[in-house]
Order: C-alpha cells, then sequence, then structure tokens
C-alpha cells in the first residue's frame, strides 16, 4: 500500500513488442521466461522512478493461477514449473506495492468469469470485466492456463475459492501451502484496493470543503461526501455482488468458517491437486515383487537408513520376521518422503520457499486444528475485517452493519474455546479495528450473558456501562465452556478500554469483577460436580475460568 512517503507510481503500458514477446513465451508454456521478463520491466528504473511499465490485466490474471495450477505446484514435473509459482508471486506483490490494484486494473484481471463462460457461452476475453482488455491492443493470451484452466473460470466466484482453500486448510496441509499463499496475498489486494479508495474519497471530501461555493461545478466529478461510486467499484465490492442468489451474505460467512466437515465448497481443480502419488504407487508395487523372503531377498527394507531420518524404526518385530502386510504397510511412508514436490530446493530469494518455513501444517491433536491453524484463523479475522469495512461505508448495498455482526456472532459463539479466543483476544490477531473488536465482544455478551443482567442504551463503550451490564454476570447456563468465554470476553473488552486510557482502578470497578469471577466460578464448579457424578472428565475450560476466580480471589 502507498504511503505519503512512497506514494504509487504512475502506470505506463507494456510495449507492443513486450506483449508480443511475452504472449509467445506463455503459449509455448515457459511461463519463467515470459513472468521474468515482466517482473525486470516492471521494476527497472530507480526507487525515486515516478513511472513504472505494468503488466496487462490477462498477464497479472495468468499469475495468479500460476500460484494455485497443479501443474506448476503439487504436480509440477520439472524444476522450471516449480519456479514459475515462485516467480508469479514475485510479480504480483511487485505490482501491488508500486503501481496499486486501482492502477494495474486488478477488477479486470482477478475477475471470475465461471457462470458467464457456462450460462452464456462466453470466453474469458469476451466477458463484461474483461471486455477493456480489447481496446488496449492487447492480444488474447491462447493457452488453456489463461482461459479454461483459470482459477477465475474453474471457482465459481471468489467465496468458492475462499471456501475450498479454508477446507484445505485443515484437511489438505500440502494443498493449503499453496491456497494460502493465494489467499494471503487476495486479502491483502482487497485490503490496499479499499483503502486506496477510502483514501481518495477523504481527499476528495475534504477539497469538496474548501472549494468555494462558485467552485461547485469543478467538483462535481469528485468522489463527494454522498457519492460513494469509487467504493462500489471496488475489488471486494465486486466479489460480493457477484452473485445475487438469495442468503448470498449467509453463503460469505460459510466460506470465510469453512471447516473440513463441510463439502459445500468443491476442488477448484476436481482430481489434480493431488501429488504424484500414482507413479510413486507403481514404483513401489515394482520393488515389491522384487522381495522374496523364501530366499532371503529383502530388496532395501533392511536399509533403515532412509527410514531413521523420518522416525525411528519398527523395533516390535526383527525384519527376518517381517511379513509381507506389515512390509506394504510401511511402504507409502518412503514413497511419499521419494515423491514430494514441495518447493524446499529453491534458494533463499524464493517467496514461496520463505512462506513455507514460517508456516507448519496444523497439528490434528492441536487445539487450532479444527479450522486449520493459527494462519488459517488470521485470515479468516483479515476477511471479516474487510467484511466489516465495506458493511461500514456501503450499508444499503451490502448489509447494515449490526446485521453483519450478528452473523459474526452466530459463527464465532459455538466454536471451540482455543478458536473462540483468538479470534476475540486483541493481542492474538490484531485484524480488527478497536471499535471493532469492542462491538463484536459486546453482541457476544449479550447473546451469551444471563438473563437478569441489564440492557444498556449507550452505543459505545465505556468504563460505567462495563461495570453495570457486564462485569458482574456469569453465562445464561452453567456450562463450563460457556463460562470461560464469558471471562475471556470480558478480559477482551477491559483490555480495549485500558489500551485506549479509558479504564481506571476504582472500588467499584473492583467489586464487579469479583462479583463476576465469583458467580462463574460458582457456576462451573455446579457443571464440573455434575461431570465428576458421571465419571467424566474435567474438561479444561474449567481450569481457565477458575484461574481467573483463584487470581481475584487472592487480591481481593
Amino acid at each position: 500500500m502507498a504511503t505519503d512517503e512512497v506514494p504509487y507510481r504512475s502506470p505506463v503500458p507494456l510495449a507492443f513488442e513486450l506483449v508480443q514477446h511475452v504472449g509467445i513465451f506463455f503459449e509455448e508454456n515457459l511461463h519463467t521466461q515470459a513472468l521474468s521478463l515482466l517482473y525486470n520491466t516492471l521494476a527497472s528504473g530507480t526507487v525515486s522512478s515516478a513511472q513504472a511499465v505494468i503488466p496487462q490485466p490477462q498477464h497479472l490474471a495468468v499469475a495468479a493461477t500460476i500460484l494455485v495450477h497443479p501443474s506448476t505446484t503439487t504436480r509440477a514435473k520439472s524444476t522450471e514449473e516449480k519456479e514459475a509459482a515462485n516467480a508469479s508471486l514475485r510479480l504480483l506483490r511487485l505490482t501491488n506495492s508500486l503501481v496499486g490494484p486501482i492502477d494495474a486494473k486488478f477488477n479486470e484481471a482477478f475477475a471470475f468469469t465461471h457462470f458467464e463462460s457456462s450460462r452464456q457461452g462466453l470466453r474469458r476475453q469476451d466477458s463484461p470485466e474483461t471486455s477493456g482488455l480489447k481496446n488496449n491492443d492487447s492480444k488474447p493470451l491462447k493457452t488453456i492456463i489463461s482461459d479454461a484452466d483459470s482459477v477465475w473460470q474453474r471457482a465459481e466466484d471468489f467465496w468458492h475459492a475462499v471456501g475450498w482453500a479454508f477446507r484445505c486448510s485443515v484437511l489438505h496441509p500440502e494443498r493449503w501451502e499453496r491456497w494460502q499463499i493465494w489467499l494471503q496475498f487476495m486479502c491483502n489486494v482487497l485490503e490496499d484496493d479499499w483503502k486506496e479508495r477510502e483514501r481518495k474519497w477523504l481527499e476528495a471530501k475534504e477539497d469538496k470543503k474548501e472549494s468555494p461555493p462558485d467552485a461547485e461545478s469543478e467538483t462535481k466529478g469528485n468522489y463527494g461526501l454522498e457519492d460513494l461510486k469509487i467504493f462500489r467499484e471496488s475489488l471486494i465490492f465486486q466479489y460480493i455482488s457477484s452473485n445475487t442468489t438469495y442468503g448470498q451474505n449467509r453463503r460469505i460467512l460459510r466460506a470465510i468458517f469453512a471447516d473440513g466437515a463441510r463439502e459445500e465448497f468443491k476442488e477448484v481443480y476436481r482430481k489434480r491437486e493431488t501429488t504424484k502419488s500414482l507413479n510413486a504407487a507403481q514404483n513401489t508395487k515394482k520393488r515389491e515383487v522384487e522381495v522374496n523372503i523364501e530366499k532371503n531377498e529383502y530388496g532395501d527394507y533392511l536399509d533403515e537408513s532412509g527410514e531413521e531420518s523420518h522416525g525411528a524404526p519398527d523395533t516390535n518385530s526383527p525384519p527376518s520376521k517381517t511379513k509381507a502386510k506389515e512390509t506394504k504397510s510401511r511402504r507409502p511412508k518412503r514413497t511419499r518422503r521419494g515423491t514430494k514436490t514441495d518447493l524446499d530446493q529453491s534458494t533463499t530469494t524464493n517467496p514461496i520457499s520463505h512462506l513455507q518455513k514460517t508456516t507448519q501444517a496444523p497439528d490434528p491433536g492441536s487445539d487450532l486444528s479444527s479450522l486449520g491453524g493459527y494462519d488459517s484463523l488470521a485470515l479468516r479475522q483479515q476477511l471479516l475485517s474487510i467484511l466489516s469495512s465495506v458493511s461500514l461505508r456501503l450499508p444499503q448495498d451490502f448489509i447494515p452493519l449490526d446485521d453483519l455482526y450478528h452473523m459474526f456472532v452466530e459463527n464465532i459463539r459455538d466454536l471451540p474455546l482455543p478458536i473462540f479466543q483468538h479470534f476475540i483476544s486483541p493481542s492474538t490477531l490484531p485484524h480488527m479495528t478497536p471499535a471493532a473488536q469492542t462491538t463484536l465482544c459486546e453482541l457476544l455478551l449479550f447473546v451469551m450473558r444471563e438473563s437478569s443482567a441489564p440492557r444498556s442504551d449507550d452505543d459505545c463503550l465505556h468504563q460505567e456501562k462495563l461495570e453495570e451490564c457486564f462485569l458482574p454476570y456469569a453465562a445464561a447456563n452453567s456450562s463450563i465452556e460457556n463460562n470461560a468465554k464469558v471471562s475471556i470476553l470480558l478480559e477482551a473488552l477491559m483490555a480495549l478500554l485500558h489500551k485506549s486510557d479509558m479504564l481506571f482502578v476504582t472500588p467499584k470497578l473492583r467489586k464487579a469483577v469479583e462479583r463476576g469471577v465469583l458467580k462463574r466460578g460458582k457456576k462451573a464448579e455446579e457443571d464440573r460436580r455434575r461431570a465428576l457424578d458421571r465419571g467424566e472428565k474435567v474438561p479444561v475450560e474449567w481450569i481457565v475460568s477458575y484461574d481467573f476466580y483463584d487470581y481475584y480471589d487472592e487480591d481481593g
């Protein structure tokens, strides 16, 4: 995103000769050469250069497809095909940082055309969103990866791709490595695009205030206070309004909270995103034929050097007594190691390799694995934050902000406690603004707290409202988990007020805290006793709730 110190550069169209060269490279499947040429052209010039020669929208569309296409990721057959994904990410990032989403025409490059093609018989280059490409004397790319196999054609819309990506974070860690990179870039683009439009809108608003009355006609074309067209032209609003079917807003939320159990969002590249396991299986069968136990011919099964690098050898049964069935059960482990296609062989300049080193696949036994781990949660919250910004500016075109937050509450309130805490904690995933975070916590408390708690007509949170309406109360039932969630929500609200210098330690505050802790502790104790009477294991949520109680009891 541009700043006051480093503004975006002015875009310059790609020269006709370069367009021809790039087109030939792409049509000959020389993706790395095409992307490198575009990158070097864009990066040419000095740091103080005011202009940048930018790729055409169809080039950017192909680059974004290469990030997740099976032929350049999980089913890549050569080092050059793997490197194409790295080159794509470098080009896309540089374009976004130097020129910005608006001047780079990301709204044309990243337009989904699945329904335009399937229902109206239109190809990508003939769709309404990309009709402007022909006006620039640009030659449409004649490759399958830029048309029928493009991610913009394969996915129904942006929310289909989002839902599938988040399903991969839970079910398919190897695919998630690729889709996470694509989704992270798209979220950053959506965010930068919206912020740049907001900046322009505010500047136009200030200019209109400073303009004299007789200059009103000169500012008529600007984006004024009431003219929100600039926001309706944003990429995120294009994605929101692309599906006009009934219940579209709930579908958007289902995509953001998609997990392994939600099959609504199918594979984008069906049956093609898996690794090259077929050839590996054939090699395994060939090697298994060479094993003859009666002749003491075990092939390389007695060679444990390869296995030691991935885990200790099986010491339960001696090699001489290994059965064929047991031997076969060990083979997939070696096969996967031999056919892994991760981009882990590249240099330190490889952006995808760098991301993969900092991103670990979710441990099936971890507390956050049901929604794909920390990185998945961060992207989900980033999308929620973007939707909040759209709702704030375009409530009539999208959804009123209160209604949107009630939909957030529906999807968050029943999440497992560790995931719930990550969504709520201001310090863990700070994508939302303090005001948005406060609103979300308040709405969750209104739904989860006991019915005897008073309501307030104040829209804004302040210490008195916190002391009278929230702190002294427990959850609506005696559930250990719900009372722990209420404690987490109250802690988050106190932290937000403290960060804004709006929280002061007073006897009234301490008394409200102590009353609430005692109430929640007693309710949780009731649930704990019933669980023990039934012979059930006490959940960890009880410990969280009672640690809070013990802390304040000792200080009281």
